[in-house]
């Protein structure tokens, strides 16, 4: 008997100790007071108001943010399962939320994408390792409800830039030399093009996003924001 009850002492210690385990594993809003990361703030949601942006309950960008805009990289806190949330401006409730672990020392662009119910956070990590000696390094990221769910992005000449490139996906970087890029976006394996886009010149070592949006038929678009 004397066993059996301490076998039922033991198993309780281990289930308590589990379950403090899980609830501080799933801690809100775990803050790293000793680390902080450097973030960059874009509105790519075609039809949204000026946005104000928020991380862990402090504000990083307090509003002023339109469609097509970009913050300069802030420093904000690192951590562990924090809430992003963009607010109308001038408006205490979230618009789109989310929660991300940001790591201590690293730099990262969040997106506000999408509309409605299907208006959303995204978060992507930034690599600035600087471009090969006078070249431009992109990624493409695909942040449109309007287009197909993968994309093919090709030069105007027809030459591959990313193929099959999911909804909400980054593309790895890709080196090209500068200057203005004409591209097209095709549904994944396709040959009629959903639109044809000419970006702004591209500068040489510098490091670019181009993401597409586009929220209803017909209303896709190609945009770019530069890194440094």
């Amino acid at each position: 008997m004397k066993t059996k009850s301490i076998l039922k002492v033991l198993f309780r210690g281990t289930v308590i100790f589990t379950l403090a385990a899980l609830i501080s594993s799933c801690k809100k809003d775990d803050i790293d007071d000793s680390g902080s990361a450097n973030l960059k703030v874009v509105n790519a949601s075609p039809t949204s108001t000026p946005q104000s942006f928020y991380l862990a309950g402090q504000a990083v960008v307090q509003g002023g943010l339109s469609y097509g805009n970009a913050s300069d990289y802030i420093i904000t806190n690192s951590g562990n399962n924090l809430e992003a949330q963009f607010r109308n401006e001038g408006s205490s409730t979230a618009y789109a939320d989310d929660r991300f672990d940001i790591d201590n020392g690293k730099t990262y662009t969040v997106f506000l994408a999408g509309e409605g119910q299907s208006a959303r956070v995204q978060l992507y990590q930034d690599d600035l390792t600087a471009p090969a000696g006078g070249q431009v390094k992109v990624r493409f990221i695909h942040l449109s409800d309007a287009a197909p769910d993968n994309v093919d992005i090709r030069r105007s000449s027809g030459d591959n830039l990313v193929t099959n490139l999911g909804r909400n996906v980054a593309s790895n970087y890709v080196s090209m030399a500068p200057g203005i890029l004409s591209l097209q976006v095709f549904a994944a394996g396709q040959s009629t093009a959903l639109g044809n886009f000419d970006l702004s010149a591209f500068l040489p070592d510098k490091i670019y996003t181009v993401f597409i949006t586009g929220t209803a038929p017909g209303s896709i678009a190609v945009n770019q924001i530069v890194h440094n």
